[in-house]
């Protein structure tokens, strides 16, 4: 049935949107054209002649059905229409509102005197059609079961070719196993995520992971270091190098991968594209869904109106809106960042934050708060979105220095009259310091904040970094309050205020 469901897919990505003016005859086959394995169709089981006989395209009349039953609910003139020579109990055409289509003779042809538009999709469980011009009355036909589903009523097994035993007959195909199985994406690949596969995986599974000397991945790489190079804001070089990768992951698709575990980066575009229709999937969650994010850019860029940053990129509406249609019909969130489980709800799945590992022996630059002049490090590049303007007032005149890992930074003069050292790495930094701030607005990856409550640092951060309980000891304050960090910080360091 992975067959027949993939060639639903097919259709429904050709036929939907398909716009038919007034007086215009809408043909099946005309729109939708031959459907061979060069196209991409693959076999499904159809019914011919009073058996069900696996063919490639099979299962199509689940689509000529479903848009028949809707142009009859619409009053469309129903210019060519055939009956199936079987009827099955439950379908549709026991009530006589089927259309059987065969290339290239047998065709569904539709005609109304207004303009009207054809839309068609799947989801998890159905095929939709829905026919918009005067009313609208969408019709649903539930999508046959993944497993391998025994022969309907009226159908015994002598007539059907997956149950029948007649190998001599000039119809058999021999039968292969259903090969369902979960298939795995990989773009980001953090360590969380690659531990959970490992666990998770079950014989038979397939991981879909490009190589880093693939051609897709090299050209992807290099086009975002020229587009960045050109001036490009980072989002959106790295938008188009997903792109690119995606590409080359989804000719890697076949009908059997129906259970997908899907990179929150990748899951736009897939949806866009169509491939998410008739499929189940999971979401490994690396960041917030984009219209929170950007609302929450939009908050920042009001407190900061002067920010070069914040509101230097916001994505197309179609990738917001397209995520935000992907997300809410996951079955699963998966993520260690407690922000994003706390709005994923019944449906996010919890992974514990990887603890980094620790070197043999502290570095002889170790800080403690007995330092005569503390060393604090904001863990994170110092941009707006990482609450840079926040950490540059709530330590203004007090007595420490500020360790900057690499990174970008607002404007070159943004820590004039603050103490301030470059460090050459964040682990370098982690370790020369005493106290461990990211005040951010926006952050995904606290990889600077793990080390630091690993090392037994005492760390401040926002809610916005996703850190948990079981990853260590560390203060909470909410993004945006720069007195509240002050006194934290101040109270950390046991400093006079």
């Amino acid at each position: 049935m992975a067959g027949k469901i993939h060639n639903l897919r097919l259709a429904a990505r050709a036929l939907h949107g398909v716009e038919v003016p007034a007086g215009a005859t809408f043909g099946f086959w005309r729109q939708l054209g031959r459907a061979t394995g060069r196209r991409g169709f693959v076999a499904g089981r159809e019914l011919r002649e009073g058996c069900l006989v696996p063919s490639i395209g099979g299962g199509l009349c689940q689509v000529s059905n479903a848009i028949y039953d809707a142009a009859l609910r619409q009053g469309l003139e129903i210019v060519e229409r055939h009956r199936h020579t079987q009827v099955i109990a439950g379908s549709l055409a026991e009530r006589d509102r089927d259309a059987v289509v065969f290339w290239n003779y047998v065709d569904l042809r539709l005609r109304a005197a207004a303009p009207w538009r054809l839309e068609v999709w799947l989801d998890g469980e159905a095929l939709h059609v829905r026919i918009r011009g005067g009313a609208v009355a969408p019709a649903a036909l539930p999508l046959p079961p993944l497993q391998r589903p025994t022969a309907p009523a009226g159908v015994d097994a002598a007539n059907d070719c997956t149950r029948c035993g007649r190998s001599a007959c000039h119809r058999h195909v021999p039968a292969v196993p259903d090969g369902l199985h979960r298939t795995w994406l990989v773009d980001e690949e953090w360590p969380e995520f690659a531990t959970d596969r490992r666990r998770r995986q079950q014989p038979g599974d397939r991981v879909l992971a490009l190589p880093r000397t693939s051609v897709a991945a090299l050209r992807a790489a290099l086009l975002r270091r020229w587009w960045l190079w050109r001036g490009m804001p980072l989002p959106q070089a790295r938008q188009r190098a997903q792109r690119i990768r995606l590409q080359a992951l989804r000719r890697r698709l076949g009908a059997r991968d129906v259970d997908l575990v899907v990179p929150q980066s990748l899951l736009p575009e897939l949806w866009l594209a169509g491939e998410l229709q008739g499929r189940r999937w999971d979401v490994c969650m690396t960041a917030l869904p984009m219209h929170l994010l950007q609302a929450r850019l939009d908050v920042a860029a009001q407190r900061h109106p002067h920010s070069p940053t914040l509101r230097d990129f916001r994505a197309d509406p179609s990738l917001v809106a397209a995520e935000r249609a992907a997300l809410a019909r996951a079955r699963h969130w998966i993520t260690p960042h407690r922000e994003l489980l706390a709005l994923a709800g019944s449906r996010g799945l919890a992974l514990a934050w990887q603890r980094p590992a620790l070197p043999a022996a502290a570095p002889e630059h170790a800080a403690t708060t007995a330092d005569a002049v503390p060393r604090v490090l904001l863990a994170a590049s110092a941009l707006a979105r990482k609450g840079a303007y926040e950490l540059r007032e709530a330590v203004r005149d007090l007595p420490l220095v500020l360790l900057l890992p690499p990174g970008a930074q607002e404007t070159p003069d943004f820590w004039n009259g603050i103490a301030v050292h470059r460090v050459a790495s964040m682990a370098e930094g982690v370790h020369a310091a005493c106290l461990v701030l990211l005040p951010a607005w926006i952050e995904q990856q606290p990889r600077g904040l793990l080390l630091a409550m690993a090392l037994g640092k005492p760390v401040i951060a926002t809610a916005a970094c996703g850190l948990s309980a079981d990853a260590g000891a560390w203060r909470c304050v909410e993004a945006g309050d720069s007195a509240a960090l002050r006194a934290q910080v101040i109270d950390a360091l046991g400093l006079a205020g």
